[in-house]
């Protein structure tokens, strides 16, 4: 049995559609659909039921695409091995990273990173951090650089610096009603009660944050607008339609639409940390433990120097 064919069977298994898989592997529907039904013929089981729309997994199919998996995980961890042994002149890195972070780290990253290491490819995934975390269990990216926390025990996290949040507006658009104290920038959470909120949607880290936050002081916001861009939220914020919470890293690479206020929540600061993460299960090489090095270095630096502590 080839590795190429055991990815055949997964991708259909995850598109759950022999078209699209085909799509997918750029090979003909008809050549799939022949692989397909040459590969159960020789095995002597059916791996999909054709009678469900879309197509599912038979049970047979379940447990050959349980161990096509762990076949391919394998053979992938025994490439990064040879690799090494072959002093890391030639091999590939796919990074899992949301689109708004990557537009901020990776300038800061790649460039050193590819000098040191220029037969190295790397390839991005761009999605949401849960998306990249689904990337991450099924083998599709080797590293995923996103906000934390991830509670999959499968999978290991390291620091790569911490990022505050904080309340952002169009200047003036708060006053010092809304202050604890006028001479401060503190803002008193419940009297913002009638204040105007542009958050980031539900499945979205920064939001679980704040979600966390308005618990902790039993707090409702009033919500005019939610997107899935906190670039998004922090230009409209600064429109002056509402206020936002936004994070370092979008105040160094999003511009705003007037001068704006930034505002701590009463006396506890908002934070997160932001990491790398990899599967515990797989072998990390040594390039991609030099690309996790590169990036505590370069993103701890530039969070010290661009601090709006």
């Amino acid at each position: 049995m080839s590795f190429k064919k055991l990815k055949y069977i997964i991708t259909i298994a995850e598109c759950r559609s022999i078209s699209k898989a085909a799509c997918e592997l750029f090979i003909s529907q008809p050549s799939l659909s022949s692989i397909l039904s040459n590969m159960e013929k020789d095995l002597g089981v059916s791996l999909f039921d054709r009678s469900t729309n879309p197509i599912s997994l038979t049970y047979a199919g379940e447990k050959y695409v349980e161990t096509a998996k762990k076949i391919l995980s394998l053979e992938s961890n025994l490439k990064k091995e040879l690799i090494d042994i072959s002093t890391m002149k030639k091999g590939k890195i796919t990074i899992g990273i949301p689109s708004v972070r990557g537009t901020h780290v990776l300038p800061l990253i790649l460039p050193k990173f590819k000098k040191e290491y220029p037969g190295i490819d790397i390839h991005v995934i761009e999605g949401d951090s849960n998306y990249l975390e689904e990337c991450l269990l099924s083998g599709k990216v080797d590293l995923v650089l996103t906000s934390l926390p991830s509670t999959d025990k499968r999978i290991t996290c390291e620091l790569l610096y911490e990022e505050k949040i904080m309340l952002a507006c169009k200047k003036g658009y708060l006053n010092s009603q809304h202050l604890l104290d006028i001479n401060s920038n503190i803002v008193n959470l419940n009297s913002l009660k009638d204040v105007d909120f542009i958050l980031t949607k539900k499945n979205h880290r920064i939001r679980k944050l704040t979600e966390y936050v308005f618990d902790l002081f039993n707090f409702k916001p009033k919500i005019i607008l939610e997107t899935s861009n906190t670039a998004t939220a922090f230009r409209l914020a600064t429109s002056g339609i509402g206020v936002c919470f936004v994070s370092e890293m979008i105040l160094n690479t999003t511009k705003p639409m007037n001068e704006f206020d930034l505002f701590n929540i009463e006396n506890s600061p908002v934070k997160w940390n932001i990491s790398i993460s990899y599967l515990n299960s797989s072998y990390l090489s040594n390039v991609e433990r030099s690309f996790i090095d590169f990036a505590k270095t370069v993103l701890k630096e530039n969070a010290k120097n661009n601090s709006i502590i």
